[in-house]
């Protein structure tokens, strides 16, 4: 696959690189491919990395009782990745407001073909009154996810986004 048919198949690719990781033995299914399950995983761990990034941390989670919670998340399946396939997990920051965010996910494999895309809807909550309530994020959180937003406004969004799941007619 050329350099230009890779930019091409779901857009720039100007969005942070938050996993690099092999397929594990526990993720291969019945089929002898990565599972369906196993891709769910390797982009919530991704959505984890980015969390630290912007300073929803173990620790900030920990102090405050706040963390991210999905609203929404839709999955692609592009191609099959086996045992050992290496992946890598690269993530845009679609829009934000002020405790919620809007993400895309390109799962690759090691060609930079590919293999997965993901959307999701994250809210930030806190659980200090006992039950969790959307609240903004901090004033330091908050910076920093307009700075990844701001960043990654000029990207290419793919077609993918936003579609709706259904049969064709």
């Amino acid at each position: 696959m050329s350099e230009e048919e890779k930019r091409m198949e779901s857009g720039a690719r100007h969005g942070l690189i938050v996993l690099n990781r092999h397929v594990p033995e526990g993720w291969v299914d019945y089929n002898g491919h990565m599972g369906d399950f196993a891709y769910g995983i390797a982009f919530s761990d991704a959505v984890t990395a980015y969390m630290d990034r912007i300073g929803v941390d173990a620790a900030y989670r920990e102090r405050t009782g706040a963390t991210l919670y999905t609203l929404d998340c839709r999955i692609g399946f592009l191609r099959e990745c086996h045992l050992g396939d290496p992946l890598e997990v690269e993530l845009v920051l679609l829009a934000a407001d002020d405790k919620r965010l809007h993400v895309f996910l390109r799962l690759q494999g090691g060609d930079g073909r590919e293999l997965a895309l993901c959307e999701q809807l994250l809210m930030h909550v806190g659980r200090a009154s006992g039950s969790p309530r959307a609240e903004p994020f901090p004033a330091n959180i908050a910076k920093i996810v307009e700075q990844d937003r701001a960043a990654h406004a000029d990207l290419i969004r793919p077609d993918w986004l936003g579609r709706r799941i259904g049969l064709s007619r």
